[in-house]
């Protein structure tokens, strides 16, 4: 070993070493040599001249033999070699020496010290170990999802709350398994993940194994993949059914005229508030219809309180079955009605009003004391207003508005529509 080549030997931070073609070793550089003196190792037993085949273990002898004879082209083993003082990994690396094409010239052996690499894989694993046995012992559904949506990894909570098995899930896109109606909101909580927004929560409908729905509450986020090399969404999703259930049983306690069914006074004030401030947002016409039930005092006087009540049942219940799916009839007091028309221009809204007076009289509730009619009746007052700009609307100008038309319909003889425009 001429003095260059030792000189690059010793320049060298890792241990190595030189086998000749029968294992002996021929060189070794300082980083060897001071290794095995730190260590407390003999350096008469792993110095040149020695065969370092006759003091590794069997399973590192037997690699390095199988690179000396040419059956592989390296061998490695990763080990620990601890000492009082501090914990360590190295990885021996054996690689062959070729000489003019001729492999069978020997080795390289080499030690590394992987420690920091060590250490940080078994920090790793650790998490993730805790990490899945934390998924796979809960009781929320926890799943991982590529970008676009696709299952990565379904924890076993799946089968029970959602009746699939990880293999019916991965793969799959969530898309396909969420209520169309809810699929908007979604998509706008997925796209705010990809903006890395934070975690976002969203509640939706999830259909299961069997076409059932469930409601779910949803917290996700955008997160970067344990290989370090992609991003996924990680979402922790808990069943949320029942208390669906709770609250919409608690909303018909307080929402829900206990006489007629229909939504009350504190509904009305609230619905009427969020129509007027997405009015402004949206600039569409938002409609009010005030309604109010013809001479119903002399009704009342005439038939009795309970036969009132039944009359005022089938009028509340009459208007219900008459307005549409995105409209709100609601008592706001005693024969008073207001029915709420979100998005309704003034033409369409006299038309609706228009239908519900025909199909109350249609009701033909016996009413000898009106003065207008042998039947029950009812006068309505319309009101339209849309913002201009992106001014909210007054909740008490609109409804200020409706009452004031209810009074002229009423002072030009009742049983019609009357609007001020």
């Amino acid at each position: 070993m001429g003095f260059f080549n030792q000189a690059v030997l010793d320049s060298l931070i890792d241990q190595i070493a030189v086998l000749d073609k029968n294992g002996i070793i021929i060189a070794i550089n300082k980083a060897w040599g001071n290794f095995c003196k730190e260590n407390n190792g003999d350096i008469s037993r792993c110095g040149i001249g020695n065969n370092y085949l006759a003091v590794c273990q069997e399973e590192v002898s037997s690699g390095i033999s199988q690179v000396l004879h040419g059956s592989v082209d390296h061998f490695t083993f990763e080990y620990p070699c601890h000492s009082e003082m501090e914990i360590r990994w190295f990885l021996l690396r054996v690689t062959p020496i070729a000489i003019n094409q001729n492999i069978n010239k020997g080795a390289v052996v080499s030690h590394v010290n992987i420690t920091n690499r060590k250490l940080i894989e078994l920090q790793v694993k650790s998490n993730e170990e805790r990490y899945r046995l934390i998924a796979e012992n809960s009781t929320d559904f926890i799943s991982l999802h590529t970008i676009d949506g696709k299952y990565t990894y379904v924890s076993p909570i799946s089968y029970t709350m959602l009746g699939y098995n990880a293999k019916e899930l991965l793969n799959q896109s969530a898309y396909d398994f969420f209520h169309h109606d809810d699929i908007d909101k979604i998509k706008l909580s997925h796209q705010k993940n990809l903006n890395c927004e934070g975690i976002q929560t969203i509640n939706y409908r999830f259909r299961c194994k069997g076409g059932k729905y469930i409601w779910l509450e949803t917290k996700s986020q955008r997160v970067l993949s344990t290989d370090g090399k992609s991003e996924e969404i990680i979402c922790i999703s808990r069943d949320i059914t029942n208390h669906k259930k709770k609250i919409k049983k608690l909303e018909k306690t307080i929402y829900i005229d206990e006489l007629t069914g229909i939504y009350n006074r504190r509904f009305f004030n609230l619905k009427l508030s969020e129509e007027c401030k997405s009015n402004g947002q949206t600039r569409k016409p938002l409609s009010l219809l005030a309604i109010d039930i013809d001479y119903f005092k002399k009704y009342n006087d005439t038939y009795g309180h309970q036969k009132g009540d039944e009359g005022l049942t089938l009028v509340a219940q009459a208007l219900k079955s008459s307005i549409r799916e995105t409209d709100f009839v609601c008592r706001i007091g005693g024969e008073e009605f207001c029915v709420i028309l979100p998005n309704t221009r003034e033409e369409i809204a006299i038309s609706i009003a228009e239908q519900l007076c025909k199909k109350v009289a249609g009701l033909k509730i016996i009413h000898r004391k009106s003065n207008i009619n042998n039947y029950v009746t009812i006068s309505i007052g319309v009101s339209t207003v849309l913002a201009e700009g992106f001014t909210q609307i007054d909740q008490n100008e609109i409804f200020s508005l409706a009452d004031q038309a209810l009074y002229k319909a009423k002072e030009c003889g009742r049983n019609q529509v009357y609007n001020l425009s």
